[in-house]
């Protein structure tokens, strides 16, 4: 058990393990934004579940992306609209449609959990989470490969093996 933490902070302390880790933690703050927002919305009965999870997404979203882009990443010029910031809100959209459909789903079946409110607010959120728990591996190896970090390491040294 300590061999793997000590094999797991040394991997940290690696280029990739560095952006793994913090697009974890980027996850994560942008997760508990949404989740509150989405809890705010549906469990004070403000929005339906379908609207509360469009609404919950869009506002995670925003710092999902600047986390990402400037510390996960690392990416420190200019944005590029249509190859950054437009392919990272369609998977946004992505996201928002899984977990809207879920919620929406989850919702039309909360009698399953019974007459319970906070029984069923958990239902209905567990659904929303869960959508993004699905996509979020999916997520990483994208915005690593596409979008944040297709520029970097192109300068890396050339080794001569012909000696």
């Amino acid at each position: 058990m300590i061999r793997r933490i000590v094999t797991l902070l040394a991997w940290i302390k690696t280029e990739e393990g560095k952006k793994a880790f913090r697009y974890s933690l980027t996850s994560v703050i942008s997760a508990v934004i949404s989740q509150l927002a989405f809890l705010a919305l549906y469990g004070l009965s403000i929005l339906g579940a379908k609207y509360s999870s469009i609404s919950a997404t869009l506002i995670g979203a925003v710092p999902s992306y600047f986390l990402n882009r400037y510390w996960a990443f690392e990416k420190k010029e200019r944005n590029h609209f249509f190859s950054e910031v437009v392919p990272y809100f369609i998977m946004a959209v992505l996201g928002l449609v899984a977990s809207t459909w879920s919620s929406d789903f989850a919702d039309s079946h909360r009698s399953i959990v019974g007459n319970s409110r906070l029984a069923q607010i958990i239902w209905v959120d567990g659904a929303y989470f869960g959508a993004f728990a699905v996509l979020w591996v999916a997520k990483y190896f994208f915005l690593r490969k596409f979008l944040f970090g297709r520029d970097q390491k192109k300068s890396q040294p050339v080794v001569d093996t012909s000696n």
